[in-house]
């Protein structure tokens, strides 16, 4: 699939360079710095991260300064390379030590290693894995003399002649996840080291969402919102567990209903659902099931958009009444949420014009204060229990002696949006429930499961 694989720095000098088959040669690193180095450096305009120039293709990625270009030939699926650049850039910066993106001196200080895993990363130009678990690293860091190797189940399948894919979209009626199963150690899972034991055996799931939302001053009627969702995991399992997680029967995939369907006026309705390569695609496509068996600690299972059937936490009210030299504020803010659960960390940030020399703000519950270096008057919450109103009462002017430049900069205020921040826990806005997470495992042990929502606010801004 890929013919040459290199890695240039900012330059375009070749830092790492492997020809995995024949039919290009040697001088095709020229190539890619004249058409795509070159034009970058000069600010041309770069449109595609793929550079075909008759059968040859330029699949490219950037890492801070520096450029990962797989070339390949003939038609090929450029997707999946562009998928196992970006994974080389991980294994890469576990293995130099990088946190951030690559550099030059973190190649060249480590090349021995580096090179060994483009020689490993693929076979005969296939991605073989880059999941770190699959390299043992021997020797210190911090030499360039360290090494890699390989698990003996590895070499063995490689020797036998078993080509493993890259953990990718599926292909045909494969699965991601069974694709990966192809390689790695003898369970056939590279996600995941054998032999892992817990003395307690927990699971905690965390659904953690942001709201954004634009609300009109006619009416307080929703303009727009939305919600970007993750739900993340933390996983400490013995041995090699299979988990099945339910989400709740009102949950419909966008992928699996038109716009126009009448399951989408009510329930849950998710759009770019993105989840983790070790989920059994070929279950999830004919039942929705999400079936994986997890890595070993932290990691995020799915993640989601949702854009309607939005239960959004808070409704605001302003009234502002301006004359002569002073505005007045009526703010009415009401929690839409259940009475049992309670908001931390509200601050409704409220706007002013500059110049304001006189304020005065009385709210019925919390604290409200002006800040000029912000110009606005900050109401605060330590805690909001759900079902409550409160109102804010304000009042800003300026002084009968300030100068018309000032008082035009009154009378030409745009009204920015009052800002809502919170955090909010044991709920979510776009409704979305665990409905069952069942973990098996031959030895058959209890699990202690742990499911928390937790909401915060995105842009979440009400006109005035």
């Amino acid at each position: 699939m890929i013919s040459g694989l290199y890695i240039f720095d900012a330059k375009g000098d070749v830092l790492i360079s492997k020809l995995y088959r024949s039919g290009i040669g040697r001088n095709i690193s020229d190539v890619f710095r004249i058409h795509v180095i070159s034009a970058a450096s000069n600010r041309s305009a770069i449109r595609s991260p793929v550079l075909t120039l008759g059968s040859t293709s330029f699949i490219y990625i950037r890492s801070g300064h520096l450029w990962l270009c797989a070339v390949a030939r003939s038609n090929q699926d450029c997707a999946t390379i562009m998928a196992f650049l970006f994974r080389l850039e991980t294994l890469l910066k576990s293995v130099v030590g990088e946190k951030h993106p690559l550099t030059s001196d973190a190649i060249i200080n480590h090349f021995s290693s580096v090179y060994d895993i483009v020689d490993e990363a693929a076979n005969f130009g296939y991605p073989i894995d880059t999941n770190p678990s699959y390299f043992s690293v021997h020797g210190s860091s911090e030499s360039s003399g360290s090494f890699l190797k390989r698990p003996k189940s590895l070499a063995k399948k490689r020797s036998s002649g078993t080509i493993a894919t890259l953990g990718l979209p599926k292909i045909g009626n494969t699965s991601s996840a069974s694709l990966d199963r192809t390689a790695g150690h003898d369970t056939g899972v590279s996600w995941r080291q054998p032999g892992i034991k817990y003395r307690r055996n927990e699971v905690f799931v965390n659904i953690e969402e942001k709201v954004s939302a634009l609300i009109s001053p006619e009416g307080g009627s929703v303009l727009r919102s939305s919600v970007d969702g993750t739900v993340n995991m933390r996983t400490h399992l013995s041995g090699m567990p299979e988990c099945r997680f339910g989400l709740g029967d009102d949950c419909v995939f966008l992928s699996s209903a038109s716009s126009h369907s009448s399951d989408t006026d009510s329930g849950v309705v998710l759009e770019n659902t993105k989840l983790h390569h070790s989920v059994d695609l070929s279950r999830f496509d004919s039942n929705r099931e999400i079936q994986f068996i997890p890595p070993d600690g932290e990691f995020q299972l799915m993640s989601y958009h949702c854009s309607s059937n939005i239960n959004l936490p808070f409704d605001i009210i302003p009234e502002i009444h301006q004359s002569g030299h002073k505005i007045v504020y009526k703010i009415k803010i009401r929690s839409l949420f259940p009475s049992k659960i309670a908001a931390t960390g509200v601050v409704i940030r409220v706007p002013t014009p500059q110049g304001v020399v006189r304020n005065y703000a009385s709210p019925t519950q919390g604290k409200a204060k002006f800040h000029p270096e912000e110009s606005a008057i900050l109401w605060k919450f330590n805690k909001l229990f759900g079902d409550q109103s409160h109102t804010l009462t304000a009042e800003v002017g300026w002084n009968e002696t300030t100068n018309y430049e000032d008082e035009d900069t009154v009378l030409k205020w745009q009204r920015p949006p009052i800002k809502i921040d919170f955090h909010l826990d044991m709920y979510a806005c776009s409704g979305l429930t665990v409905k069952f997470l069942k973990i098996h495992d031959k030895s058959n042990y209890r699990t202690i499961k742990w499911v928390n929502y937790k909401c915060t606010a995105g842009n979440y801004n009400v006109r005035f």
